[in-house]
């Protein structure tokens, strides 16, 4: 398995970037590659990702700690993704998210095609880091 860790400084406060985690049918606006994204129960969502093989269904099972503003989440089936997403305030009007994830370069290779070997972990780790960036941006231009 391979580790990721990113995170993004975002010119909002804390409770406002995590109430936008929380909206995941809004995930397609930040996410590359997600066309669909719905809360399905309180512990999971459903994420349709367009893939180089066509569309793919990820279920993804989700812990929130509201008390720590951390959600825990990891994927069910192939390719099996797991991870932390957390908010931490760096002052009023300042936060910072974090996400630390793990995944399989062959497994993500299979499920979307695209490089392989540390091509495929420098695809990863650069789609994480623009979907982090769109994240900021959506968050930084809602009004209040």
């Amino acid at each position: 398995m391979s580790r990721l860790q990113e995170h993004i400084d975002i010119s909002a406060p804390a409770q406002k970037v995590w109430d936008q985690l929380h909206r995941i049918e809004e995930y397609s606006s930040f996410m590359n590659g997600v066309q669909r994204a719905a809360a399905r129960g309180g512990d999971r969502a459903r994420l349709d990702v367009r893939t180089g093989r066509g569309e793919q269904v990820f279920e993804a099972v989700l812990s929130d700690r509201s008390d720590e503003q951390t959600i825990t989440w990891q994927t069910q089936g192939s390719p099996e993704l797991q991870g932390t997403l957390a908010v931490r305030s760096l002052d009023r009007d300042h936060s910072q998210v974090q996400i630390r994830m793990e995944y399989d370069p062959q497994g993500i290779q299979d499920a979307f095609g695209g490089p392989k070997g540390m091509a495929q972990i420098h695809a990863v780790e650069r789609t994480v880091r623009d979907d982090l960036e769109h994240f900021r941006d959506l968050v930084e231009r809602q009004k209040g």
